[in-house]
């Protein structure tokens, strides 16, 4: 699955880190990381609350951009 954690992350306002997004998420920023890279996938709970951190719809974060 592709994804757009990272520019959906990055667009959000204020601006929130790996780090911060990582640590609302419980898990480790390296995962974060390959999760925006596209290495690894989020699972389907995981994107729904990225989606929710980040204050976009579910199919905005599984849609490469």
């Amino acid at each position: 699955m592709s994804n757009a954690i990272k520019h959906w992350r990055e667009k959000h306002e204020p601006f929130i880190s790996q780090k911060e997004l990582a640590e609302k998420i419980k898990i480790d920023r390296p995962t974060l990381s390959k999760m925006e890279s596209n290495i690894i996938d989020p699972n389907e709970d995981m994107a729904l609350e990225i989606s929710r951190i980040l204050g976009v719809l579910i199919t905005d974060i599984i849609t490469k951009h």
